[in-house]
């Protein structure tokens, strides 16, 4: 009787998940994503503040490896994630991002996304890049960083990323209104780990010590990213409201 039970359930998941193909159907051709989520992590009491750290050009950031990082001017570079390999594809997926000051941070204002087809003589992987390039034309990106304080006056960083963004072209057009429920559980997975990252380098800059990474094994990492996706937040971070921005 029980594995009856169980296979009456797979049958309804299955019927479930067939149901929300056939809506993503329906709405295939236009999709409008609009997600933001925020997280605070607070920071230990060093000589040097957290406003300050926030606040340091795009020249001095140390959270990413430095072999994939093309700086373009004081204000911005180019990011690549490196070459990945994920199924047929072979590719390498780019932005470049515009860095601001504000009055108490900055903001990381993505001004570009692709994907570069390692295999551009494969027409299924060209399809497939392409689609999605058409839909990354139209995306918009915000990091916004900034240095806030807590009820006691300890100081904490704060980090709100809002994305959006109208697809009426490529795979994000196809993927219809769950496009959002999507990006913000990603969004929810992977900010907490990565404000405890910033916390982390945030801690050497101010005692002046070496800013180099910690070398976490990818099954550690993934593990916390996935953590974070379920709720379970690191020791220090919490999610807060987001305030209202324009893209």
């Amino acid at each position: 009787r029980t594995a009856s039970r169980t296979a009456a359930s797979r049958a309804r998941a299955k019927s479930s998940d067939l149901r929300d193909v056939e809506r993503d159907v329906a709405n295939a051709g236009s999709a409008s994503l609009r997600v933001a989520r925020a997280f605070t992590v607070a920071v230990e009491r060093c000589p040097r503040s957290a406003r300050e750290y926030v606040a340091l050009p795009a020249k001095e950031y140390n959270l990413i490896d430095p072999s994939n990082v093309s700086r373009t001017d004081d204000t911005g570079f180019v990011v690549s994630a490196g070459r990945q390999k994920m199924l047929f594809l072979d590719v390498e997926p780019r932005g470049a991002v515009r860095v601001d000051a504000t009055a108490d941070g900055c903001e990381q204002q993505l001004v570009m996304a692709e994907i570069v087809n390692m295999k551009p003589e494969d027409a299924r992987s060209t399809s497939v890049v392409n689609a999605i390039n058409a839909s990354l034309k139209d995306l918009k990106l915000l990091n916004s960083v900034t240095c806030v304080q807590g009820p006691d006056g300890e100081e904490k960083i704060r980090v709100q990323i809002t994305v959006a963004g109208d697809f009426t072209e490529g795979i994000f057009a196809r993927a219809g209104g769950r496009l959002n429920t999507i990006l913000g559980w990603s969004l929810g997975a992977v900010l907490p780990w990565f404000l405890t990252q910033l916390a982390a380098d945030y801690g050497r800059w101010a005692k002046g010590e070496a800013r180099s990474a910690t070398n976490a094994s990818l099954t550690e990492v993934a593990a916390k990213i996935i953590a974070g996706s379920r709720g379970k937040l690191p020791a220090g971070v919490e999610e807060v409201e987001c305030e209202d921005v324009e893209l």
